[in-house]
């Protein structure tokens, strides 16, 4: 059986990280943005149920908001908060303004 080589030959194709760079947004700029709508997503969780209902919002991140409240354990709540900012990085930043500010005047 023949060995495989030790190092592979490089590819045409650019890293994702590197297409990101490109475009103007490094990888620590995501991330402070992921980190901004998992806040956002938190901030979400504590709406009264009028408030949300006014947003409306994709019916599975409401799904997902009301799950993250029933909720007790810490860790699930950790890991609903993750998925529900996940969900709000497919939002268009019209709706993502609309929670922004339905967030501010609570």
């Amino acid at each position: 059986m023949a060995r495989k080589p030790r190092y592979e030959q490089p590819t045409d194709a650019a890293e994702p990280d590197e297409i990101e760079e490109q475009e103007g947004r490094g990888r620590s700029a995501r991330k402070r943005a992921t980190q901004e709508l998992t806040k956002l997503g938190e901030a979400l969780i504590t709406l009264r149920s009028e408030q949300l209902a006014a947003l409306a919002l994709p019916e599975l991140l409401e799904e997902a908001v009301a799950e993250a409240r029933r909720l007790t354990s810490f860790g699930a709540k950790r890991r609903q908060t993750l998925f529900i900012g996940k969900l709000m990085r497919k939002l268009d930043e019209d709706s993502v303004a609309a929670i922004r500010k339905a967030i501010e005047l609570k």
